[in-house]
């Protein structure tokens, strides 16, 4: 399986960071890959990028000032199969690289994620986070999977998304 490479520069505005790519996306070779995955969609949706963007085209995120990494680069059928160590060795390897990368704020695509990363001291829910990540600022939007329980159409994800956009120019 070919490992999913990050996309990323210096200095982005944002990262969003998933937890680990799912078997489709490591089959594909790509971020949040598949026809069915939303996440394109609610970019562009959100106002975040002005024109639709394939997955096999993610590169182009980074004409935004967008990245893409995870915090497991180890892919799974589910993100429960994740060990605590390797989410834990995950976030601390995660965690030096955005303090290499230095972008504007980093966006947990999920709230599992965020919660795995500051446990007990996570603040429920999505959007603006109190803590920093690596000295960035946090922002969680809701995982985009179809199988999120939590947030379970496209309008609700669009909301969170929607929502970034604006923390987000607030802050440039």
């Amino acid at each position: 399986m070919p490992r999913i490479q990050d996309i990323v520069a210096p200095g982005l505005r944002a990262l969003f960071v998933g937890i680990n790519p799912g078997l489709r996306s490591a089959a594909l070779g790509h971020n949040f890959a598949g026809p069915g995955n939303p996440f394109w969609r609610l970019l562009h949706a959100a106002e975040l990028i002005d024109r639709p963007i394939a997955f096999t085209d993610e590169r182009q995120l980074l004409d935004y000032g967008l990245g893409i990494t995870n915090l497991c680069a180890r892919p799974s059928r589910s993100a429960a199969e994740l060990t605590r160590e390797e989410l834990a060795a995950g976030a601390r390897l995660l965690a030096k690289r955005v303090r290499r990368w230095k972008p504007g704020a980093v966006v947990f695509v999920g709230l599992t994620i965020y919660q795995q990363v500051f446990g007990r001291d996570a603040t429920p829910g999505a959007g603006a986070k109190p803590q920093l990540f690596g000295g960035a600022p946090i922002f969680v939007v809701p995982n985009p999977s179809g199988l999120n329980a939590s947030f379970p159409g496209f309008q609700q994800k669009l909301v969170w998304f929607a929502a970034l956009r604006d923390w987000l120019s607030r802050r440039s």
